[in-house]
């Protein structure tokens, strides 16, 4: 299981550094300056990303039937986390405008999307085994 995580944050972490940079690219090309750092969201989220796998991980040794149960509850704990910590990017006064509102939603469902590859191929092996 250690080996399967290990190798899926390093990819996760590639990617994540590719479409970052992909995306600061973008938008200096589009001369867009966010008012907030782009870069502690895909922090945030990369960590969130280990939290949750490697829980994942562990809860799928001890009660393999709930680890679906499980990724949906913290699927709502991290969006509720991310929402308390970037409150005061997400409720500014100023109304976001398109380059950093999608700016926000690139990194969540791409660590989404990860998560969720992730936790389902370990219930895959799960029901094979």
């Amino acid at each position: 299981m250690l080996k399967r995580l290990m190798i899926f944050t390093l990819l996760t972490l590639v990617l994540a550094v590719v479409i970052l940079f992909a995306q600061n690219w973008y938008l200096s090309n589009q001369n867009e300056v966010l008012s907030y750092s782009l870069e502690a969201m895909y922090i945030f989220h990369f960590i969130s990303f280990i939290v949750i796998a490697s829980s994942v991980g562990l809860l799928s040794k001890k009660l393999p039937d709930q680890v679906g149960y499980f990724y949906l509850a913290s699927v709502f704990i991290k969006i509720g986390l991310f929402v308390l910590i970037f409150k005061n990017t997400l409720f500014s006064e100023e109304e976001l405008n398109f380059p950093e509102r999608i700016s926000i939603i690139i990194p969540f469902f791409m660590f989404l999307v990860m998560e969720a590859i992730y936790s389902g191929r370990l219930m895959n092996t799960n029901d094979k085994a």
